[in-house]
């Protein structure tokens, strides 16, 4: 059976890079950041090997490529959001002022503050959902993988070792 490990870390570092910083904001329609990358990961395996894989094959491709994008993207964010570059706090933001006539004005002093608490790693943590997010990331890969496993049809017949 052909190694997997390249795509996996190609696509990889596509959903990580997509899912870093403002960038990470294309995440917020479906995802995208992470199917692209998933896409990309099955894509260079097809290509690499001239197969034609089936969509299980490319769901568990897209699946780890997500999972290896997520890891990537969370030191990432961490290492931007020590040096200040916080974008989820330009998102917080945002939707504070969008309901701030709806808000006790305690509430949204504290939201404000906690807004601006400085960046540990255990803040961090709570923010990234303890790891939780790499469940959706897989899920979303596996949906990206599987398109990219119908969409790129290289070999003719589905190799026997590819099943």
């Amino acid at each position: 059976m052909q190694s997997k490990q390249q795509s996996i870390l190609l696509g990889g570092l596509v959903v990580g890079l997509l899912s870093t910083s403002y960038l990470g904001l294309i995440n917020m329609a479906c995802c995208a950041g992470v199917l692209i990358g998933a896409v990309v990961s099955v894509w260079h395996y097809t290509d690499t090997y001239d197969l034609t894989i089936p969509a299980g094959q490319g769901a568990s491709i897209g699946a780890m490529a997500a999972v290896v994008g997520g890891l990537i993207a969370f030191v990432l964010n961490f290492i931007l959001m020590k040096m200040g570059i916080r974008a989820d706090q330009v998102v917080a933001e945002f939707m504070l002022e969008r309901f701030r006539e709806n808000m006790p004005a305690e509430q949204y002093e504290e939201a404000i503050a906690k807004l601006n608490e400085p960046v540990t790693i255990s803040n961090y943590l709570k923010s990234q959902w303890y790891g939780a997010n790499l469940i959706i990331y897989a899920v979303f890969g596996a949906i990206g993988g599987a398109i990219g496993a119908a969409l790129f049809k290289k070999g003719g017949e589905t190799p026997e070792e590819a099943i």
